[in-house]
């Protein structure tokens, strides 16, 4: 009998661009000011994008836009998602009874720990520069710095596959 064997070496990587933002914007300011600076209209997605650790779940906003007439989607996701431990509860009257708020902070993209946001643009255009867009957002005051990056360099670029 013969043997068979599948090639996936045909299947392509998404083909997409990758844009970190910094800025400490909440996510629903920083979406209305790219909005109005790229001429956008992103809004946010009904379901987050979420992610079981070992003691909780983790919630990261998605905000999304179509552009039907440049065959493009825009989707800006945030990358931390912060929250308050609860502490065991105190025997009253103790004299160190009151405990420190602790906080615990997953992100989507653990390699880039300091990134606040990313702008994932998937694409069938080859006229989409991604140079005048990030351009565009640096000219945001509230935005710290903004930068493409490789997603095939990526260790963890399959949390990006969110649909």
């Amino acid at each position: 009998m013969a043997i068979q064997k599948l090639v996936l070496d045909t299947l392509e990587d998404d083909d997409y661009e990758l844009i970190a933002i910094h800025s400490s914007l909440a996510s629903y300011r920083l979406a209305f000011l790219l909005n109005k600076k790229l001429s956008l209209q992103l809004f946010r997605k009904k379901e987050d994008i979420n992610f079981e650790y070992d003691d909780l779940v983790a919630n990261f906003p998605l905000y999304q836009y179509d552009d039907h007439f440049q065959y493009s989607t825009y989707n800006l996701l945030g990358n931390k998602f912060k929250v308050k431990i609860e502490p065991e509860k105190s025997i009253p009257g103790e004299l160190f009874g009151e405990t420190e708020n602790t906080y615990v902070t997953k992100h989507l993209i653990p390699e880039l720990k300091t990134v606040d946001y990313f702008l994932k643009i998937d694409t069938e255009s080859s006229t989409l520069s991604s140079k005048s867009i990030v351009t565009k957002i640096l000219d945001i005051s509230q935005v710290i710095t903004a930068y493409t990056i490789e997603h095939a360099t990526l260790k963890s670029k399959n949390n990006l596959i969110f649909e």
